[in-house]
């Protein structure tokens, strides 16, 4: 297996990133987002930045698929919404989108237990191997992305 090249963001970087983010989607959406949800825990920080620079409400998802060794296993909801969002247009926000299963998982979820008038998805970073096409990303990357809250994290 072909070793993935590093790219370590620093916490100055990522804010830089993420507020440069926020401004171009407060250009698209401003006034149409009504909740902005993050999903823990990667897309906690860029998801704040968002719900701010857009005036929207905001709260969090929790899900898993990784078990001990690293590897995928079954989608598990840890962590739902507390605010209501039926008939409101949500923005999910994700650090990255590896494969998408995270970023479709919760989609899935929001529609079939909630009704939503529209659901935009959002990461900062897109891999080519992504299956699921977020409708917002900053930038497509080939390299393994490590952010700064798992910068003491081996990979």
């Amino acid at each position: 297996m072909e070793k993935l090249e590093k790219f370590l963001l620093n916490w100055g970087e990522f804010g830089e990133l993420s507020k440069a983010f926020s401004k171009q989607l407060k250009e698209r959406y401003s006034g149409k987002i009504d909740v902005v949800i993050g999903i823990a825990k990667g897309g906690l920080p860029l998801s704040l930045q968002i719900a701010n620079e857009l005036g929207a409400t905001w709260d969090s998802m929790r899900v898993a698929s990784y078990i001990a060794d690293y590897t995928r296993g079954k989608m598990n909801l840890l962590h739902d919404i507390h605010v209501d969002i039926n008939n409101k247009t949500v923005m999910i926000v994700d650090d990255i989108a590896d494969e998408g299963k995270t970023m479709e998982f919760v989609k899935n979820h929001l529609y079939t237990n909630y009704q939503p008038h529209e659901i935009i998805t959002t990461v900062l970073f897109l891999k080519p191997t992504s299956k699921f096409k977020p409708d917002n990303y900053l930038e497509k990357t080939e390299k393994w992305v490590m952010f700064p809250w798992e910068a003491e994290t081996e990979i």
